[in-house]
């Protein structure tokens, strides 16, 4: 088979020699033209090796809660292979070097709360555009999941790495991507059936009865397999983190429990505020001990809350076409018209600003926090608002290192990754390049400069074209 050989411009980040020529086969070319994705510059294929990449005298905030100075990080093929005092370590002949004075290295950003199937593929590279580099998925379609972290793996489709639970346990079914489980013994085969598939974890929702709970806690502890998800209303909250439930989701699921339990719309804060005084402190204490994360997802609540007057945000063009049309049924539904008037926002708003507090108490009870954002409908856009989490993290009182962390190292932690999440040697090399401090202030999580993913760096021009392939494909689909 013939051989094109592509000539990559220099990298605007680079200095000294530009990347070095790239050799594609035919079939690698028509395969991504095909699929739509752009030849970017830093492509590696399987018909050349890999070149060293050395990100120089950069500050590297290493997932650790440690920050060093005047770094060189060393990248060969999709490993970290040193990080040391720049110019301690000699760099290999015919190294890309990347100028990283002035910038702040820090680990690739996880989701740990996303729906792809909602979004579809669109979603992928503006994920990455943003720094987002992992994600784990809490409820989908697995073999279109699977495609994807196929393509992604095979370097055919940019992306992120994804942990995917596949179709979610429930005690009835409100959407496509749930398998509904009536009792122990068929939680047990629904739990038996996605490990055969091969799922990273089990994810569990809110109407799962208690008999099919437990199934799923035993089944999933016979075959060492995590399981996560939501609060379930038949047991209570001490009851799933003492079973050994991963993490438990969506501080706004505490709102949802009180109203199943009869607390009206109009003494909702009040309810807030008392369990936040009375019993959250133990309960929160109890999470800590039994070493359960959460995940808060802020953003997920606070999207929801849209006025009858909302207006277009200019990330929409990044939303699929089918999100927005699974958007706009959902906003015609006679139960959610409610929740549109201007008194309805005004009191979700005090709830809201009722939700901040309970995870500033999570984080100052030791519970471990995670960074997701429930992106599945079109009121949350992947990736952007996993910035936007990490804001409101910093509000409900986190120290701008601690949210950072509940997006890198965190996330690696709770899924057993001692190879993701932290800058050190030996790591795949999943990696963001800053152009301000996000220790100064978390919002420059935002200034991307480049994306480091599997070892290959996606520069600022890069990332714009993904960013614009992504609004052509979301049109489309």
């Amino acid at each position: 088979m013939g051989v094109i050989t592509l000539k990559w411009k220099r990298s605007p980040l680079s200095e000294g020699p530009g990347l070095s020529m790239q050799s594609m086969t035919r079939r690698e070319v028509l395969t991504r033209s095909l699929a739509g994705i752009p030849l970017l510059s830093g492509a590696e294929t399987s018909a050349a090796a890999p070149t060293p990449l050395a990100i120089a005298r950069t500050t590297v905030i290493d997932g650790t809660g440690a920050v060093f100075s005047d770094q060189t990080v060393l990248i060969e093929g999709d490993r970290i292979r040193s990080v040391a005092k720049a110019g301690s370590v000699p760099l290999p002949t015919g190294a890309t070097i990347v100028l990283g004075a002035g910038r702040y290295l820090i680990p690739g950003l996880w989701d740990c709360h996303a729906h792809l199937s909602y979004y579809k593929a669109s979603a992928l590279p503006v994920m990455l555009a943003n720094g987002v580099t992992a994600l784990r998925d809490m409820g989908g379609a697995l073999s279109e999941l699977d495609q994807w972290r196929d393509e992604i793996d095979d370097g055919v489709r940019p992306g992120p790495r994804i942990f995917r639970a596949g179709p979610i346990l429930n005690g009835r079914q409100f959407n496509e991507f749930q398998i509904v489980v009536a009792d122990a013994a068929e939680a047990r085969g629904a739990v038996r059936s996605v490990n055969s598939a091969g799922v990273d974890f089990v994810k569990v929702h809110a109407a799962i009865s208690r008999e099919a709970y437990y199934g799923v806690e035993a089944e999933c502890r016979r075959l060492n397999l995590p399981y996560a998800g939501h609060m379930p209303r038949a047991i209570e909250p001490e009851e799933a983190s003492n079973a050994g439930q991963l993490s438990i989701e969506h501080i706004g699921a505490f709102a949802d429990r009180f109203s199943s339990q009869g607390v009206s719309d109009d003494d909702m804060t009040r309810a807030l505020i008392r369990f936040r005084e009375e019993k959250a402190p133990a309960l929160f204490g109890l999470f800590a001990r039994n070493k359960t994360w959460f995940t808060p997802t802020l953003i997920a609540s606070k999207s929801s809350i849209r006025p009858g007057d909302h207006q277009p945000d200019p990330r929409d063009r990044y939303v699929s076409a089918s999100c927005k049309k699974i958007t706009a049924e959902l906003l015609m539904r006679p139960s959610y018209q409610s929740f549109l008037s201007s008194d309805s926002a005004a009191r979700q708003t005090r709830d809201f600003n009722q939700l901040i507090p309970l995870v500033g108490l999570l984080h100052r009870q030791g519970v471990r926090l995670l960074a997701g954002t429930d992106c599945a409908v079109s009121i949350i856009y992947p990736g952007f608002s996993l910035h936007e989490e990490l804001e409101l993290l910093v509000a409900a009182g986190l120290k701008p290192m601690e949210s950072l962390l509940t997006a890198t190292a965190n996330p690696a932690s709770a899924l057993g990754r001692k190879d993701l999440g932290i800058v050190r040697v030996g790591n795949l090399a999943d990696l963001v390049l800053l152009d301000a401090s996000p220790l100064d202030d978390i919002r420059n999580t935002r200034k991307i400069r480049a994306v480091i993913s599997r070892g290959k760096m996606f520069g600022r021009a890069d990332l714009d074209r993904l960013l614009e392939h992504a609004a052509d494909e979301a049109n489309n689909t």
